[in-house]
């Protein structure tokens, strides 16, 4: 996209949604987007990787009653830092999907 491209999708936002609206969305794209890159970086799919192969093994030594307080808590903890990325990409995506109707 280029300058005069970019200026005009976000005039028309701008006009569709409100400045305030408009800024608001592109504030949490902007920053979402960052969050984004990273998880879809080469290092970002290894953590996530790492993560979900965590989560297997201590849901499978639980399964298997061989689990100690430990193992619960650090499957909460993994758990839980799944649970927040993926409600960051899910609000990516809403907000991205919300922008592409507006620009329309």
């Amino acid at each position: 996209m280029n300058e005069e491209s970019i200026n005009k999708t976000l005039t028309q936002l701008a006009r569709k949604m409100g400045k305030a609206n408009a800024s608001q969305l592109l504030s949490v794209l902007g920053k979402d987007k960052q969050f984004i890159n990273a998880v879809e970086s080469p290092v970002g799919q290894e953590l996530l990787k790492d993560a979900v192969g965590c989560v297997e093994d201590k849901i499978s030594l639980i399964m298997q009653e061989k689990d100690e307080a430990k193992d619960r808590a650090e499957l909460k903890a993994y758990l839980n830092i799944i649970t927040k990325w993926q409600t960051i990409i899910n609000r990516y995506n809403k907000n991205k999907e919300k922008f592409e109707r507006e620009i329309v």
